[in-house]
């Protein structure tokens, strides 16, 4: 084996084995990337510029700064139930027999946790599981690092799931995590290429507020809830109205010619480190549970 590719695989079993200490059953998870050229091609393989197209896929770019569109709390606190009020957390089982009704009449209103999906595909910069693989990639002068970034995200199906394109300098990756059986990774990275995704959050938004609906208990969608209009006048709650002028962006390049392509797609397992080889291209993604 060659030495580059057995230092690369020695970082990366120990980052998995570390990784594999802190499994649990959630459905979020934080993402970790990061990119990196081989500066000696490895192998005789020649290697030519191609042709990358993202037409027809969805794309989003991460977020530097989180732009609260809705305001739950205050959503929340509108809602007028017709029903008793009642916790949605807890009810205590005392408190439901005062009611004088049979234990056989006492529905179990199921327990769950509520999704905090604020920082969804918000940029986090920080490393966690692979700051150790980073600084010692970053030392070695047969590499160069070219990107690193982490991020939460939820497991979407293959369908629903959206690219992230980050793109630094002339060069991109678009990472695609998508859940089915098992999770996926689907992985595009270019060097030398003039690619742009749109910044627009209607994507974003709507994973965050379709995970929302989807947190209520079955229970809760039987009650009647009414909102108060006049929740949608309020400042906190409306996403404020852009600036026509401050709307017009650049059109999007979707297809251009690469001088360096890696494209793959695999099946793997949270909590472990993914090593995406290619003779210029390195790239190391860490996907774990996320607390």
């Amino acid at each position: 084996m060659n030495f580059y590719k057995f230092f690369i695989f020695s970082l990366i079993f120990f980052a998995s084995f570390y990784s594999s200490a802190t499994k649990n059953n959630n459905e979020i998870y934080s993402v970790e990337i990061v990119v990196f050229e081989q500066l000696e091609i490895i192998g005789n393989e020649e290697l030519e510029s191609q042709k990358l197209s993202i037409e027809g896929i969805n794309t989003i770019t991460l977020e530097d700064k989180l732009e609260i569109s809705l305001n739950e709390k205050s959503i929340i606190n509108s809602f007028d139930f017709e029903e008793n009020e009642f916790s949605v957390d807890v009810i205590p089982f005392n408190e439901a027999n005062t009611n004088n009704k049979e234990p056989s009449e006492i529905k179990k209103i199921k327990t769950y946790s509520q999704i905090d999906e604020s920082k969804w595909f918000e940029k986090k910069s920080k490393l966690d599981q692979l700051n150790n693989i980073y600084n010692r990639l970053d030392r070695r002068k047969e590499y160069k690092i070219l990107h690193k970034e982490s991020w939460i995200q939820p497991a979407l199906s293959k369908e629903n799931a959206p690219y992230i394109h980050e793109i630094f300098d002339n060069n991109g990756l678009l990472i695609k995590l998508y859940k089915s059986r098992y999770l996926h990774l689907d992985v595009i990275a270019y060097l030398e290429g003039n690619l742009s995704s749109n910044t627009d959050k209607k994507i974003i938004n709507k994973i965050k507020f379709d995970a929302l609906k989807d947190s209520i208990p079955d229970e809760i969608k039987n009650y009647n809830i009414k909102i108060d209009k006049k929740i949608f006048e309020k400042d906190e709650i409306v996403e404020p109205k852009i600036n026509s002028e401050e709307a017009v962006a650049e059109p999007l390049k979707r297809l251009d010619e690469v001088k360096y392509l890696l494209k793959e797609e695999r099946r793997i397992f949270k909590n472990e480190v993914h090593y995406f080889d290619h003779p210029k291209i390195g790239i190391i993604i860490s996907v774990y549970s996320s607390l």
